[in-house]
């Protein structure tokens, strides 16, 4: 029995070697669709990330215009105060000065008055000096004594006494 049996024709494995390609087709297109999420995801954190950055630009300008107009206020400020100490300090040497004139010119009045009393031509001498300082307006017109001349009258008397 010899037979042979009929040669069955050869099966071609099509079906398993399709269905391998097709799982690799679908692991790449998946692996591919995966690849591109993560990548828009990066792109939406790098966009975030730069909003955020331009946010804070725009706070650290505005910020920035803030001194700035503090700044050139405080100096505005610092400038104001700086004339009206220099004006002050002017007005208190012009003070000063005077205060000194009128001291002097006291002065100059006390040495006429010592001078009357002994001496006639040294007096008038010494009127003629101080006329000639320019001082005798610095006389003042008020007494500090109650009821007593001031030092403009009592320089008057010796004048119309010695002229």
């Amino acid at each position: 029995m010899n037979e042979e049996k009929p040669k069955e024709p050869e099966k071609k494995p099509t079906r398993s070697v399709t269905t391998y390609l097709i799982i690799l087709f679908l692991a790449a297109l998946l692996l591919l669709l995966l690849s591109f999420f993560m990548q828009q995801r990066q792109a939406l954190m790098d966009l975030s990330n730069t909003v955020a950055t331009s946010q804070n630009v725009s706070e650290l300008q505005l910020t920035n215009q803030q001194l700035t107009y503090r700044l050139e206020e405080l100096q505005r400020q610092s400038k104001e105060e700086k004339e009206a100490l220099t004006q002050d300090v002017k007005e208190a040497e012009s003070k000063a000065e005077d205060a000194q004139k009128q001291a002097d010119a006291l002065e100059w009045l006390r040495q006429i008055e010592a001078a009357t009393r002994t001496s006639y031509p040294k007096s008038r001498d010494l009127v003629e000096a101080f006329e000639k300082t320019g001082l005798k307006e610095y006389l003042p017109d008020a007494s500090v004594v109650e009821d007593g001349d001031s030092p403009a009258e009592t320089y008057q008397h010796l004048y119309a006494m010695l002229f």
